[in-house]
């Protein structure tokens, strides 16, 4: 499941939101009060705006692995040594002596990385080593915050950073070392920050920062983001609840923050097919824009999650507003239409096999996280699910997933969907190599 701290700055009261009298001051209390939901080992994903975001969230984090008796490492870029130091103490962390212990450590990613050469692999087993050393001086742990505009300076590729940030799951897996990796949202593209949100475990960002990322609102402003945001409700449904059913007047918009939804359509029969997967940073029930009267399908959570919602005339104001915004809402339902006629063209031509696989293939592109073994998606779909998603029968995919654990080709449980052999998996949907997931 994933998990998300939500916090905007410009909200200044209700639906759990934080009121400001400066930021760096309220930010750190707010993040002090979720910490008890951290856990030794998390792998953490904070988007900032500004220099004072990012002090504010350090200084937090860094109080509360100290707390925890473990060495923590702060890597620095837009943040020198010097200011990190000069916040901590602020913040009430006697920061000299704990560097004169080594019990707070600053340095520079180069220096700590032994940069170059930036290959994810060989820094991820540098990081096992620092952890082992920690331990062995009596440190309960590791915690390190990393500034990731770094990469930058160092020409790190796009695929390389994703691939660094999914094997660091796999190295957090022994509760010894925790991990925030920062981004700064404007300096990095939209592309690869909708993918680190959507394989991180857990994410801390402005609702502003999910809306930025979004097809529909990404060319706004960060004021008119803000003001977007003060407009919006608040709506969390635990899993297995439904944001809207079918048939349902259809009035709001919503653009989902954390968890995961699907779209599921039923026949007259009570057949179910499962539309479409909704992941942070999407907006769905957008028929309401269009005049759509009813509800065409239900919003059904798979894990607790939780989405902003606005009525329709809000952001029909913001497109009239915004030309931008209505031609991406345009490009938003043609790729919907371009969606469904593969989803029928497949029906029509592929069988279950093929669908399948390219189904997983679609889901590992949006969703996946590269591991060593392969790729791995985190979504709580069941059989039921995966047939629905390719109108089959429960007892088909299941042959169908049992023969490929079988060959070491996928191993689909509950949790968790690893595809094994992505090029095996490729071959099966028929696509070309540049269209698989890469492992």
């Amino acid at each position: 499941m994933r998990w998300a701290l939500v916090e905007d700055l410009t909200r200044l009261s209700g639906r759990g939101t934080l009121a400001t009298e400066g930021k760096v001051t309220s930010m750190a209390r707010a993040f002090g009060q979720r910490w008890g939901e951290l856990r030794p080992g998390d792998h953490i994903g904070f988007i900032y705006e500004d220099v004072g975001e990012l002090t504010s969230f350090a200084v937090s984090f860094i109080k509360d692995g100290l707390a925890r008796g473990e060495r923590c490492v702060y890597l620095d870029d837009e943040l020198g040594p010097a200011e990190v130091t000069e916040a901590l103490v602020k913040g009430g962390v006697d920061a000299n002596r704990a560097l004169d212990r080594g019990t707070l450590v600053m340095s520079s990613p180069r220096e700590y990385f032994a940069l170059p050469p930036f290959e994810p692999s060989r820094v991820i087993e540098l990081m096992r080593t620092r952890v082992t050393e920690a331990v062995s001086r009596g440190f309960s742990g590791l915690r390190i915050a990393g500034e990731m505009t770094w990469t930058l300076h160092e020409g790190i590729r796009d695929d390389a950073l994703v691939e660094y940030e999914s094997l660091l799951d796999k190295a957090l897996g022994s509760g010894l070392l925790t991990m925030a990796c920062m981004y700064r949202r404007d300096r990095f593209p939209a592309a690869v920050l909708q993918r680190l949100v959507r394989s991180h475990a857990k994410v801390v960002a402005g609702d502003h920062v999910y809306l930025s990322l979004s097809a529909l609102f990404q060319t706004l402003a960060r004021s008119d983001l803000q003001g977007l945001v003060q407009s919006a409700g608040e709506r969390r449904v635990r899993q297995g609840d439904f944001y809207f059913l079918q048939g349902d007047r259809a009035t709001e918009v919503y653009m989902l923050t954390s968890g995961e939804v699907k779209l599921v359509r039923a026949d007259p029969n009570g057949r179910n097919v499962i539309l479409r997967i909704i992941a942070p940073a999407e907006p769905f029930g957008e028929r309401a824009l269009f005049g759509g009267p009813t509800r065409l399908s239900s919003a059904q959570a798979l894990v607790d999650s939780r989405a902003l919602v606005w009525d329709a005339p809000t952001i029909l104001h913001v497109m009239m507003n915004h030309p931008a915004v209505s031609l991406d809402a345009v490009r938003l339902m043609e790729d919907r239409l371009e969606q469904e006629r593969i989803r029928f063209q497949d029906l029509a031509t592929a069988p279950v096999e093929r669908r399948l696989a390219r189904l997983l293939l679609r889901l590992a592109q949006s969703m996946g996280r590269k591991t060593p073994q392969g790729m791995d998606i985190e979504l709580s779909l069941s059989g039921q699910d995966l047939a629905e998603l390719t109108s089959a029968t429960p007892s088909t995919v299941s042959r169908i997933l049992a023969e490929w654990r079988r060959s070491d080709i996928v191993d689909a449980r509950r949790e968790r969907i690893s595809i094994l052999n992505p090029e095996r998996v490729g071959a099966i949907a028929g696509v070309s190599g540049d269209e698989r997931p890469s492992a």
